[in-house]
This record gives C-alpha cells, structure tokens and sequence, in this order.
C-alpha cells in the first residue's frame, strides 16, 4: 500500500494519489464508518474514493497535527500503526502532505520530501492552484509514479540522488560542448540569454552548457529534469514536447528557490534527449515575491500559536519583504498589462489595509484587532498568489518554442555520426571488470561529486555479485552513521566489507580539514541521539552536503568546497586497511580517467 493526500490550510484534499491496494483499504475502512454503500466494497470499484470521503476519514489526525503544531510548535512527524502500516507528515506553505504506505517511517519520510520536492517544481510557490490547471498535477502524477514504481528501488542514481555521468573521450566531448554552445548561442540571437542545453544517452549525463547569465543549476534541478523525461517517455509521447517548470538554482545564488522555466524535451537518435531549459521571468522579482510567500506564512504560524512576543518580528519582516516586492515590480515589471495593474492596485490596498490594523494592534494590543487580522490574511495570500501567476508564470513571452525543434534537429544531425557509439556507450559505461585487476576483492563502488550532484559507479546488473538489497541497505547505514557526525565507517556481514567515505577539496583538489567535531556538534544539538529529528542526507528534499560544507567551513564561500563521496564493496576477506588503500587508488584512478573539468 502506498499513497499521497494533501491538504490545505481548510483541511480540503487538494491532490490525491493511491495504489489500488490503499484505495480498496480506505474504501473499506469508508464502508465500515457509514460512508460507502456495502456495494461499493463488494464491487471492487474505488472511483466513489472522493475528496469527501477521504477528508471525513482524515480530517480528524489532520486536524490533531495542525492543533499540535500551531498551539504547542510540537507537530508529530509519523504515526506507526500494527503490521507495518505508517503515516508521515510534511508540511510547506500551508498544505499538509500525508504520506502513507507500508515501508519503514524512514523511506516513507524520504519519499514523503521527495513528493514536496517534485510539488515545489511543477507549481513553483503557487500550490495546487486553481490557475495552473490539470497539466501540472498531471505532471505531478507522471513524475510521482515514475520515481516511486520506476526508480525508488531500481536506479542507484535515485538510491544516491545524483545524475550519473557519461565518460566519454576528450575529442567527443569537446565535439559535444562546442553544439550546445552553439545551441545556446542561437537562443541568445533570438532574445533568450539565459538558458542550458543538457544532453543524456540512457538517462546518463553527456554534458550540460548554460549562458553566462543563466542562474546555475542545482544538484536536484540536474535529477528532477532527468526524472521528468523518464516520466514523459511514453510510446505515444511526442518527440519534441515544451513544459513548464519551477527549477531551483544553485542554494548559495540570492536568486534562488523558484526559477521559472520552460523545458523543452527532444528525443534524438540513438536513446539522446537533448533538454533546452529557457529562463523567462525577471529573477529579482520572482526571488521578492517567492520569498514573501514564506515570510507571510510565518506570521500566520506565530499568530496561530498566539506567540506575542514573536509576532511583531514577524510583522516587521512581512512589512519589509512587501516593501522589496513592491520595489521590484516598479523596477522590472515595463510596461505592464492592464490586467497586471489591476492585480497590484489589489494587493496594494489589501496590505494597507492589513499594515493599518497591525500599527493599530500595536499600539494598544486588542484582541478583537487581531482576530480581524487573521480573518483579513486569506485574501491577501489570495492577491500574493494572483501576483505570482501574472508576475511570474506568464511564458507567453517566449514565442520563440517552434524554433527550438529546429534548433534540436540541427544538434541530432552534428551528432549523428556519434549516435550509435554514444548509446552503446551508454549500456557499458563503467564496468567493474575494468578494476578487478588492480583493486583485487572490489566487487562495486560508487564515487559521487555532491558538489556538482554527478555520480560514477558501475552499472547494476541482473546477475551481478552484490545483491539489490545489500546495496541500497549500505547506504541506508552509512547515512545513519554521517547523521551522527561519521564521516569515514566501515563494517563487515558474512559475505562482504563495506566502506564509506565523506571528504572536502578545495578548487585545487587538495584535501579540506574542517576544526569542527561533528559528532560532537550533532550530539549537542541532538540530532545524533534522536531527540531532535535530523536532515536527510541527500539532494532532492534538501541540498544537505552544501549545508554540511557551509557548517565545517562557515568562512568559506560555498562554491569554493567540494564535497566527495565514495562507497567501497569488498569480498569479505578484505581487511580494511586493503580496503582504506584501494579507496585512495581508487579515486585517483577514476580522476585521471574523467579529468577534472568533467567530474
């Protein structure tokens, strides 16, 4: 049993999404309360499964959650239930997502932040909204249903979350870039100067080139682009198909968070998909208005918790992100559309409106003031939502789409005579027998870039020596341990010996030794020993290397560290010293075979 629902702030099911086996158990479950006829569960037919059904059977644990957050700031994360069934909350501007299944509470929360992940891309800060219409919660599903049938216990990418890279040789690759720039360059002529051009063979990173003035790409924007042409790849797909999406940028740009784009997806020859990404709205402004929504979401949790005293912080910060907000419509918003000057002439006197009662609140601390507030903040984050959609989500101004099927066309021809060895490349792109003879015992490995979110390892095969299980259950222990402030563990079972490794380089390649303990620091502020829940290793939910990098290097610039990660798999002869000597081989075997600049 698997499934999602998520609900607003009024409690409504906003998205649902479940197997048929959670749907014929809530189905019955609906029977037994009174809800559903006994035809329906002898039927098997669960298209009866509303939103009103699920929200009477819900609404109460709901409920139950919102009550602890708001009065006690104390929200429960997951309910376990009797034979491995489990619930786990998320939350995110208001809508709480309710993850259920039958798998551990930890994948079930991994898989829980993934789905907030892939909400955030396909709606950008306007969640759920009425105004972006079927296309993107149809594509919410398709991206839901690929990672969590397709790709959660199949694809070591996802195990690791970072986007596996072709190696390819010198010549090639140079062949590669110098298309795309060229891509890249027709797109500038046409009046499109912040763009990327990615190609992938079989789902494996070729290469990816961005305009100067492009907001660089994160870790997780490189997955969530690869996952969504897997998840649009179906027989009856088109060959060229343009989307809207909402990507992040790199965590450490000011601009980050919500980058409005438009992906343009081209199937080539030979298994290729070249992905045209377009940046089409103003960044500063987007940025401002993106990050009000949050700002105004915390003034309502502290209203909502009658916190007094962090209510005027709150305030004083709401009132300092609509005053940035507005700046910015008047400094990137030329000319602009009636139905815009509208839309700002509204929210502009909905939050004088607002600021009025707050300055009258404060001066005298009436309770009736307050509670005219609360009801007044719904209709402003109505007008925020409209501003985002008007402001940011308009890509009509990107008439240039036909033109990039040609541009797709012209990179298939320069590459056709590449195609065949890049997809047979592809199926062979590391293999472990390579290794053998100089890394006796080495049965896999797995070397990831968390600073570039690329990974290398070998491709699992169906007769392969290490089993599926030993090896997503390997990561799952060794990101236990780096939750505890390990960053360097190894450990045996009756047939193997595993090793995990966390380092830091500079831009030189020359190891970073941060002063911090960070076992000690996770057991002072209580992560290690569970008293307070801990960050998911990984890159989709959240950029949790760059936050690790920035915590063992806080005076220096984020992009300046690099962050390494290597799992070893020996026979179970191996002794660790053995196994600590090829890990070191290892890694530099692999650099002078990628190069640098590539990985």
């Amino acid at each position: 049993m698997n499934g999602l629902i998520v609900f607003n702030s009024a409690h409504d099911v906003v998205y649902q999404k479940l197997n048929t086996a959670l749907a014929q158990k809530i189905t019955d479950v609906a029977v037994n309360q009174g809800l559903l006829q006994p035809a329906v569960q002898e039927s098997g037919d669960t298209s009866a499964l509303d939103s009103n059904i699920l929200l009477q059977i819900f609404s109460p644990i709901v409920g139950s959650q919102r009550i602890m957050q708001c009065q006690f700031d104390n929200a429960y994360a997951s309910v376990q239930c009797e034979q491995g069934f489990n619930l786990v909350f998320g939350e995110i501007l208001g809508f709480t997502f309710l993850k259920i299944g039958h798998i551990p509470v930890e994948q079930l929360g991994r898989q829980m932040g993934v789905a907030i992940t892939l909400t955030r891309y396909c709606y950008g800060a306007n969640l759920f909204a009425s105004q972006a219409g079927a296309m993107q919660q149809e594509l919410l599903t398709q991206c839901l249903d690929c990672y969590e049938t397709l790709l959660w216990e199949e694809d070591q990418a996802y195990l690791l979350e970072a986007t596996p890279k072709l190696l390819i040789n010198a010549e090639l690759k140079r062949t590669v870039h110098l298309t795309l720039d060229a891509t890249l360059e027709q797109l500038r002529q046409v009046g499109l100067p912040r763009a990327h051009a990615l190609l992938l063979v079989s789902h494996k990173l070729v290469a990816a080139n961005s305009t100067r003035q492009a907001l660089p790409l994160a870790a997780a924007d490189l997955l969530f682009l690869s996952l969504m042409s897997r998840a649009l790849d179906t027989p009856k797909s088109p060959l060229h198909r343009a989307v809207a999406v909402f990507l992040q940028g790199v965590s450490h740009d000011v601009n980050s968070g919500c980058v409005p784009s438009i992906v343009h997806i081209s199937r080539l020859h030979g298994n290729q998909v070249l992905l045209q990404i377009v940046e089409y709205t103003s960044m500063p402004l987007t940025s401002c208005i993106y990050d009000l929504f949050f700002v105004l979401q915390k003034i309502i949790a502290v209203q909502h918790q009658g916190d007094s005293d962090a209510l005027k912080p709150a305030y004083e910060n709401l009132e300092s992100f609509v005053g940035q907000t507005l700046t910015a419509l008047k400094r990137y918003l030329k000319p602009r559309p009636e139905e815009m000057e509208n839309c700002i002439k509204k929210f502009v006197a909905k939050w004088e409106n607002l600021r009025k009662m707050y300055t009258e609140y404060f001066k005298n601390f009436e309770r009736e003031l307050l509670v005219r507030i609360e009801s007044n903040l719904p209709s402003f984050g109505e007008e925020l939502k409209q501003l985002f959609t008007l402001a940011c989500c308009d890509s009509s101004s990107v008439y240039e789409l036909d033109q990039l099927s040609d541009m797709a066309a012209n990179v298939e021809a320069k590459l056709l005579e590449f195609a065949e060895f890049l997809a047979v490349k592809a199926t062979r792109n590391i293999s472990i027998d390579a290794y053998l003879e100089d890394f006796p015992g080495l049965v896999h490995f797995m070397y990831v870039n968390r600073s570039r979110g690329q990974m290398l390892a070998p491709d699992l095969r169906p007769n392969q020596l290490v089993p599926k299980t030993k090896l997503w259950s390997m990561v799952e222990i060794a990101r236990s341990y780096l939750k505890k402030g390990q960053t360097t563990v190894m450990w045996k079972d009756k047939a193997f010996h595993y090793s995990y490794f966390l380092w830091f380089e500079d831009e030189s390649g020359g190891i970073l030794n941060s002063t911090l303990d960070l076992q000690q620091h996770f057991l002072s502020t209580g992560a290690a020993s569970g008293q307070k829940s801990p960050t998911e290793p990984g890159a989709l939910t959240m950029d949790y290397y760059h936050d690790l990098a920035e915590l063992c290097f806080p005076k220096l610039t984020p992009g300046k560290v690099r962050v390494y990660e290597l799992y070893c798999i020996h026979l179970g002869l191996v002794t660790a010293t053995c196994a600590v000597e090829h890990a070191r081989r290892l890694v530099a075997t692999i650099s002078d075979v990628v190069g640098e600049e590539t990985f």
